[in-house]
């Protein structure tokens, strides 16, 4: 990980990206000299992974005093479960009060992203899962998003902040767009080649005007060892997507293309679609998930104060005092 990955924006650390009331507290607070010493715990009320901790913490590093605080949480990428605890802060109010929404709103977001590439990871069996999935967010999130699905299992991503903070290598394919713009697929895949830097792989994405066979075939012929893979683009699946794979990894592997990878993406690329491709033994060596997890909805996260200076207390029908959780790893 790179040093500062998570560092918080001026508006998250004066409170303008919170609700407002959280920074009318903290004014009626300090107004009347009152910052009790609080615990407060977040948690999910349903199943999933959660991410957004390594950032939450980082912005905690920066607010809460040096001395008289604890942070308790679960390990980033861990599985949690609806109701229990994944955040416990135990310090002055007046430290972190303010963030309490922004805190929930990482996890929930974060937690929403990674649970939606784990459900694809559980049914890609061996097929590695790669994110690319910028076009859905926000880009003052983007690298968020792309990051906490690699917590959640892809193994890369499309975007250079995204990989820098997740500690891998950014992922992508030439798009069909290219092709377009050139007129055909071989003269765009041939300037593709002589532009980017010998150590990117050349991944490119076929079918955009002629057949996936004929472009794949061409640009293989083209560029020789040096096309690690074509994509094939399935937005709506069809009951002869997988034979139409199968016939291109034979067509290619008889003109002697046999190193040439086959890579999956497109609307298509569901759990329920990937359990599929997995069953069959559909020969690609990457699922490349793009809708289903940038749409993913956020998980929702709550907190609330379960002690004030050492006394138990919960608001109306809550219980009152600290929920335990053993997987809980004391972090400060």
């Amino acid at each position: 990980m790179v040093e500062n990955q998570f560092e918080a924006r001026r508006a998250i650390l004066v409170g303008d990206v919170g609700d407002i009331r959280h920074q009318r507290n903290a004014a009626v607070l300090r107004n009347n000299s009152l910052n009790p010493n609080v615990a407060i715990e977040f948690y999910t009320t349903t199943n999933g992974v959660v991410a957004g901790l390594n950032e939450v913490k980082s912005l905690l590093d920066k607010v809460l005093p040096d001395t008289g605080c604890e942070l308790w949480a679960l390990d980033e990428g861990e599985d949690m479960i609806s109701n229990d605890v994944v955040l416990r802060i135990i310090g002055p109010y007046g430290g972190f009060g303010l963030y309490e929404p922004s805190i929930n709103g990482i996890l929930s977001s974060c937690s929403g992203w990674a649970t939606s590439a784990r459900d694809c990871v559980k049914n890609s069996g061996e097929i590695p899962i790669l994110s690319r999935i910028s076009k859905y967010v926000h880009p003052n999130v983007a690298e968020m998003a792309d990051y906490s699905a690699v917590v959640g299992g892809a193994v890369q991503c499309s975007t250079n902040l995204g990989a820098r903070i997740s500690n891998t290598t950014s992922f992508d394919t030439m798009s069909g767009s290219l092709s377009m713009l050139f007129g055909d697929a071989v003269s765009a895949a041939k300037a593709y080649d002589s532009t980017l830097q010998p150590d990117i792989q050349r991944i490119f994405s076929v079918g955009a005007i002629e057949s996936i066979n004929h472009e794949a075939l061409k640009i293989s012929e083209a560029l020789k060892e040096k096309t690690r893979g074509v994509e094939f683009v399935i937005n709506n699946h069809t009951p002869d997507d997988f034979d139409v794979i199968k016939e291109l990894k034979i067509r290619l592997d008889n003109a002697g293309y046999n190193y040439v990878e086959l890579y999956l993406s497109g609307n298509a690329m569901t759990p329920e679609f990937i359990s599929e491709i997995n069953a069959h033994k559909v020969p690609v060596q990457g699922i490349i998930v793009e809708k289903y997890i940038g749409t993913a909805n956020p998980l929702p996260f709550s907190s609330e104060i379960k002690q004030i200076d050492g006394s138990d207390v919960a608001r109306n029908g809550q219980i009152p005092g600290l929920i335990d959780n053993p997987k809980l790893n004391k972090l400060a």
